[in-house]
């Protein structure tokens, strides 16, 4: 992956609404699995910066290298129920 800034690499356009009103906001974000059988898997904290469109809500970010290997490995992982 390029080291391109995440503004730069996304349209001036919001891709739902095609509204002019992006903004980049940091934000903190938790992901986890939506099978029963994570339960019991710790989820993913992501502390990254986002674009929100103003207008419709639509919100996009691009999730840093090593929490993408956190949750790869989670969802390629087979077992019984944890």
């Amino acid at each position: 992956m390029s080291n391109i800034p995440l503004e730069l690499k996304v349209s001036t356009q919001c891709k739902l609404c095609k509204s002019d009103k992006l903004r980049k906001l940091e934000g903190e974000l938790t992901l986890r699995l939506a099978d029963q059988k994570a339960l019991n898997v710790p989820p993913v904290y992501i502390c990254q910066s986002g674009l929100v469109c103003l207008d419709c809500g639509f919100a996009g970010l691009i999730i840093p290298p090593g929490e993408l290997q956190s949750l790869k490995k989670e969802i390629t992982t087979p077992g019984p129920l944890r």
